[in-house]
C-alpha cells in the first residue's frame, strides 16, 4: 500500500478519508480537522507552560532535596489519578460516551445520567483513598522511599517536607478525577476547547503559585499551585457543559449499561496501570538514594521528553483515534490499516529530527532552560546526561503511542496492558542490574529499555491482530529520516562548537544569557533547514503534504 503525494495527509488531516469515503455527513471531516487543531493548540500551550513551570522550579529550587520531596509527593497524587481515572479517558470514557452522545443528541438526559453516575463513582473510589493517604501520609512516604535502601539518604527534614507536600497535593487527584469525566463528556460532544486547555490551566496555577509564594513557602508553593490548578480544571469544564445542556447529574446508577461497559473496558487497563505504578514507585524510590541531583535531573529531563512526545505522538494519536474507531466500527479494515500506516509515517518524519537534535544539543539546551538560578553546573550536567539516555526510549515511545491508540480504537485494552506488564518486568530487571553500577543513568536506561521492548512487542501484536504488516513506505522512510537527522545533528554540533569558540563568554548575566540563547537557536535553525532540505529531496511527498495540509487547515480554521 504505497502512498502518493495526493494520498499522504498531515497530522490534522488524518480524518479526511472518513468524509470522502465512509461518512454520509458532508462536514464531518472538517469538524475532525478543527478538533485536531484545537487539541494540537492546547497541547502546545500546555507543554510550553509545563516547560516554563519546570524552568521556574529549577531556578527556585534547583535539583536537590526540595524538588526531590515535591516530585515524590506529586508522583503519588498523579499515580492515584492515573490509576483510578486518567487511564480510562481514551481507553473507555471517550469511546463509550461518544456512543451515548450520538444516541441522545437533543435532550442529553441519558448522557447526563451516565456522566453523573461516573462522577459519583469517582468520588466513591478516589475520595476514601485520598482521606487515607492524607491521614497515613508518614507511612505512605516511608513506603515510597523504602526502595532507596537508605531512608536517611536525604535526612529527616526532607522526609518531613515530603509528608507535608503529600497532604497538600493528594486531594488534587480527586478533583482531577472529576475533571477527567467532564472532559470526556465534552470530547464526546465534539467540544474539545476546554479539555484541550485543562493542562495549561493547571500549569498556569503552579507557575503563579511559585511566583507569588515561593519566597514565604518555598517548594510548598508548587503544591498549593497543583491543588488550585486541579480545581481550575473542574471549573473550566462547567460552562461549556452547561451551554451544551450536558452538565452531569450525580446519581448512583452504577449498574447502568454504559457504566458497566466502561468498567469492563477499563478493567485490564487498571490492572496494567497497577503494575506500571509499581514501576514508577520503584523508580522514584531508587532515584531517592541514587544521588543528590538524581530525582531533580530525571524530572527536568522528562519534561523535555514529554514535550517532544506531546507535540508529535500525542497530537497524531488523538487526531487519528476517532477515525480509526469509526473504520473499525464500519469493518473497513483497509481504511483502518491505511490511516494507521499514515499516522506512523507522520511520526517518522517528525520524531527523528526531534530526538537527534535534542541529543546533540542536550547540554546547551539544558544550560539555557534549567541552568539559571538555584541549579548548579553539576545539576545541569546531570539533567543533560539523563536526557541523552532517555532519548532512545523517546524515539520508540512515539511509535508505541500510536499503536496503543490503534488497539484502543478497536476496544482492545488487554493487549497493550499485557505488554505493559511484561515491559515493567524488563524495567525492573534492568534497573536493579544497573542502578548500583551506574546510579541515575542505570534508571534512565531501564526506562528506555522498557519503552523499546513495549514498542517492539506491540508492533508484533499489531501484525497479528490487524493483519497489518506495516506501511510499505515506512521501510524506506525510516532509514532516510534517520540518515537525514544524523546529518542534521552533525551540522548542529559543528555550529554549536564553532559558536562556543567564537562568542565571548560575557561579563554579566544578560550577556551570558544571550550567549546561551544564540548557542541554542542558531544551531537549531541551521539544523532545521538542513533536515528540511534533505527531506525535500528524499521524501518530498511527506514534507510537501505536511506543510501544505497544515497551512491549509490553519487557513480554514482562521476563516471560520
Amino acid at each position: 500500500m504505497s502512498m502518493t503525494p495526493n494520498d499522504v495527509d498531515a497530522v490534522t488531516d488524518l480524518a479526511a478519508d472518513e468524509t470522502s469515503a465512509t461518512t454520509p455527513t458532508a462536514g464531518r471531516g472538517s469538524v475532525i480537522a478543527i478538533t485536531a487543531i484545537i487539541i494540537l493548540f492546547g497541547n502546545i500551550l500546555s507543554r510550553v507552560l509545563g516547560l516554563v513551570r519546570e524552568q521556574l522550579a529549577a531556578g527556585y529550587f534547583g535539583t536537590g532535596d526540595a524538588i526531590a520531596a515535591f516530585t515524590v509527593a506529586d508522583n503519588l497524587q498523579t499515580l492515584l489519578f492515573d490509576l483510578m481515572v486518567s487511564g480510562a479517558l481514551q481507553a473507555a470514557l471517550i469511546p463509550v460516551l461518544a456512543q451515548w452522545a450520538k444516541i441522545d443528541r437533543t435532550e442529553r438526559g441519558e448522557l447526563r445520567h451516565v456522566s453523573g453516575a461516573l462522577v459519583t463513582l469517582v468520588v466513591l473510589l478516589v475520595g476514601p483513598l485520598v482521606l487515607l493517604g492524607v491521614w497515613f501520609a508518614p507511612h505512605v512516604v516511608d513506603g515510597l522511599i523504602w526502595f532507596s535502601g537508605d531512608k536517611t539518604a536525604r535526612g529527616d527534614e526532607t522526609v518531613e517536607l515530603t509528608i507535608r507536600l503529600v497532604r497538600i497535593v493528594l486531594p488534587a487527584s480527586l478533583l482531577l478525577g472529576i475533571g477527567a469525566v467532564l472532559q470526556a463528556v465534552l470530547y464526546a460532544l465534539d467540544r474539545p476547547a476546554a479539555p484541550a486547555l485543562s493542562t495549561a490551566v493547571r500549569n498556569v496555577a503552579i507557575v503563579l503559585g511559585m511566583i507569588a509564594l515561593s519566597a514565604p513557602l518555598g517548594v510548598e508553593s508548587m503544591a498549593w499551585g497543583t491543588l488550585v490548578g486541579a480545581a481550575g480544571v473542574v471549573l473550566l469544564q462547567l460552562w461549556p457543559l452547561r451551554q451544551a445542556g450536558a452538565l452531569p447529574r450525580p446519581n448512583l446508577a452504577l449498574r447502568h449499561p454504559a457504566v458497566r461497559e466502561i468498567i469492563g473496558l477499563y478493567g485490564p487497563v487498571f490492572a496494567g496501570l497497577l503494575v506500571s505504578s509499581l514501576a514508577v514507585i520503584v523508580d522514584r524510590g531508587l532515584a531517592w538514594g541514587a544521588g543528590q541531583d538524581a530525582v531533580g535531573a530525571m524530572r527536568y529531563a522528562t519534561t523535555l521528553v514529554q514535550l517532544v512526545l506531546g507535540l508529535i505522538a500525542a497530537a497524531i494519536s488523538l487526531a487519528a483515534l476517532p477515525t480509526l474507531s469509526k473504520h473499525f466500527s464500519d469493518s473497513n479494515i483497509g481504511s483502518f490499516r491505511y490511516v494507521l500506516g499514515r499516522s506512523l509515517t507522520m511520526v517518522t518524519v517528525l520524531i527523528f529530527p526531534a530526538t537527534f537534535g535534542l541529543a546533540v544539543l542536550a547540554r546547551p539546551i539544558i544550560d539555557l532552560i534549567f541552568g539559571q538560578g538555584a541549579t548548579k553546573p553539576e545539576g545541569v550536567d546531570e539533567i543533560a546526561l539523563a536526557l541523552v539516555f532517555y532519548l532512545p526510549g523517546t524515539l520508540a515511545a512515539a511509535y508505541d503511542q500510536v499503536l496503543i491508540f490503534a488497539f484502543y480504537s478497536r476496544r482492545n485494552t488487554r493487549v497493550p496492558v499485557t505488554i505493559g506488564v511484561l515491559a515493567v518486568g524488563v524495567y525492573l530487571i534492568v534497573a536493579y542490574a544497573l542502578v548500583g553500577w551506574l546510579g541515575m543513568v542505570g534508571l534512565v536506561l531501564a526506562n528506555s529499555a522498557q519503552l523499546i521492548f513495549h514498542t517492539i512487542a506491540i508492533w508484533w501484536m499489531a501484525r497479528r491482530h490487524f493483519g497489518w504488516t506495516g506501511e510499505p513506505r515506512l521501510q524506506t522512510l525510516i532509514p532516510r529520516c534517520a540518515g537525514a537527522a544524523l546529518v542534521m545533528a552533525g551540522v548542529a554540533a559543528l555550529i554549536w562548537w564553532g559558536g562556543r569558540e567564537l562568542l565571548p563568554t560575557g561579563s554579566n548575566r544578560p550577556e551570558r544569557l544571550l550567549r546561551q540563547f544564540v548557542l541554542v537557536i542558531v544551531p537549531m535553525g541551521f539544523a532545521a533547514i538542513t533536515y528540511f532540505a534533505i527531506m525535500r529531496q528524499i521524501a518530498r511527498a511527506e514534507i510537501d503534504q505536511l506543510t501544505g495540509a497544515f497551512t491549509s487547515r490553519l487557513g480554514r480554521f482562521s476563516r471560520r
